[in-house]
C-alpha cells in the first residue's frame, strides 16, 4: 500500500485533545501542506489563520457555542490550536478550494502525529457580529468567509474507525 493511502486510511478526528501544545514549527508544516492544495483556475486565494493559543482558541470556541446554541461545554475538544481556513466570499471555487486545503491539512497533521478534528461552526456563525469582530482581531480578512476550521493537538484519546460504506465507486468503461 502506498504510504499516501496508508496514512488517508489511518486518519481519525481527534475528539480529545491533551493540553500541550504544538511546536510552532510543526503548524508551519502542517499549514505549508495547505499551501499545497490543488485551486480552482490556480487562484489560490485562500488565507490560513492560525490561533497557536490554547485560552483564544477556547475564547473562539464559547463564542460560537454561544452565536450556535451550542452549550456551555463547547470547546473545540479542547485543542489548543486552531486553524481558519477563509477564501473572498465572492469566490467561485471557495469551497472547492478550501475543502482541498483542508484536506491537506487534515492529511499532514496525521502523518506528523497530531490529531486534528474538521469544525464547521466557525463557518455557520462568521458574519454572527461578534464572531466577525473576533474573526477579524485574528487576522480574518473583512472580505473573507470560513470555509472550515480544523482544531490541531496531540491526541489524548483515540477515535475509533468507523465502518466505511461499500459501493462508493461506479467505474465506467
Amino acid at each position: 500500500m502506498s504510504e499516501i493511502l496508508k496514512v488517508i486510511k489511518e486518519r481519525r478526528s481527534t475528539r480529545a485533545f491533551k493540553p500541550a501544545q504544538v511546536p510552532l514549527e510543526t503548524v508551519q508544516q502542517i499549514t505549508e501542506a495547505a499551501t499545497w492544495a490543488p485551486s480552482g483556475r490556480s487562484t489560490q486565494n485562500w488565507h490560513f489563520t492560525v490561533i497557536h493559543s490554547a485560552e483564544k482558541c477556547l475564547e473562539l470556541a464559547k463564542a460560537v457555542a454561544k452565536a450556535d446554541n451550542r452549550g456551555p461545554d463547547y470547546n473545540f475538544y479542547g485543542a489548543p490550536t486552531h486553524i481558519i481556513v477563509s477564501c473572498p466570499r465572492d469566490s467561485e471555487h471557495a469551497f472547492l478550494d478550501g475543502g482541498a486545503a483542508m484536506q491537506n491539512i487534515l492529511l499532514m497533521a496525521h502523518a506528523l502525529g497530531v490529531g486534528s478534528c474538521w469544525i464547521n461552526q466557525v463557518r455557520v456563525v462568521c458574519n454572527v457580529p461578534e464572531i466577525r469582530a473576533m474573526l477579524h482581531g485574528y487576522g480574518v480578512p473583512d472580505d473573507h468567509d470560513v470555509i472550515g476550521s480544523v482544531a490541531l493537538g496531540y491526541i489524548a484519546k483515540e477515535t475509533p474507525a468507523k465502518p466505511r460504506h461499500e459501493g462508493l465507486v461506479t467505474i465506467v468503461e
